[in-house]
């Protein structure tokens, strides 16, 4: 067997993932070690955190990596390749362009070294000093947090899970830029709404934002109807078998949907 080497994703970082940025995604050369630096630390901070806590911060960003290659990796392995290195400051790169191949090849070549980082971790457990990206959210967000875990708990099978909220303060409106998601979230505020997203990470890649944004749309009793997930205050919903891509096609697919997850996907998509 293997012995999980943690050096493999330090050379990757410091080496592979710059080089390839600046070579195959035209990344400029100072952003380019800024976010090899990011994914490091990303991936230091995943590390540190109990294998239940990784399961749940990934669980946003699974349907967006399933199809990620390489095709015969781990779902949980993809999902935990977005949220280290696709959620990262590469997302400045994506958004100012980055070609699309690039960034799938850069996502290809982290697979194996995240899995020996963590690996490596699992066996020798090394603490993190500081702030992190993923620190105290169930803590901030404990609506978010536990509904995460539900879905967690909902992918084995698919299908429902009994949702039970934890009595928690109302939150204010998250900090956000996006004006029209903003303007979403009040009118969410304002009954049981239903909002439709392609996924999850459609409205941040941000672990913190996103759970912000979750937090407040499960106080207000609003529902969430994703490609792959319905999310509402007392239960969620897992496509059975197979997930989609969250596109056009995929909000028409009603494969592996049932009970009251796929009569609201057909009333949304008709």
């Amino acid at each position: 067997m293997t012995v999980p080497d943690p050096g493999f994703m330090v050379a990757y970082c410091e080496q592979t993932l710059p080089g390839m940025l600046i070579d195959v995604c035209e990344v400029p050369v100072e952003l380019a070690h800024r976010i090899a630096v990011d994914v490091l630390r990303r991936a230091e901070a995943l590390a540190s955190l109990p294998t239940r806590e990784q399961d749940v911060l990934i669980a946003p960003f699974v349907e967006e990596a399933f199809a990620q290659e390489p095709a015969d990796a781990p779902l949980d392995l993809k999902a935990k390749v977005a949220l280290v290195v696709r959620n990262s400051l590469l997302d400045e790169a994506v958004r100012a362009g980055a070609p699309s191949y690039g960034v799938a090849a850069v996502l290809r070549y982290a697979a194996a070294p995240l899995s020996h980082l963590l690996g490596a971790r699992l066996r020798e457990p090394v603490g993190l000093a500081g702030i992190h990206p993923f620190m105290g959210l169930a803590g901030r967000y404990p609506r978010a947090w536990t509904c995460l875990e539900a879905l967690t708990d909902g992918f084995a099978a698919g299908g429902q899970r009994t949702l039970t909220l934890p009595t928690a303060p109302v939150p204010g409106l998250p900090p956000l830029t996006d004006d029209g998601l903003l303007d979403r979230l009040r009118r969410a505020a304002t009954g049981d709404a239903v909002l439709h997203v392609p996924a999850l990470g459609h409205w941040s890649r941000d672990s913190r934002r996103l759970h912000g944004i979750l937090e407040f749309l499960l106080a207000h009793r609003a529902t969430v109807l994703t490609t792959n997930y319905l999310i509402r205050p007392t239960d969620v919903w897992v496509r059975h078998g197979d997930l989609v891509s969250p596109d056009d096609a995929g909000l028409r697919d009603t494969r592996g949907l049932a009970g009251d997850h796929r009569a609201l996907a057909e009333s949304v998509t008709a």
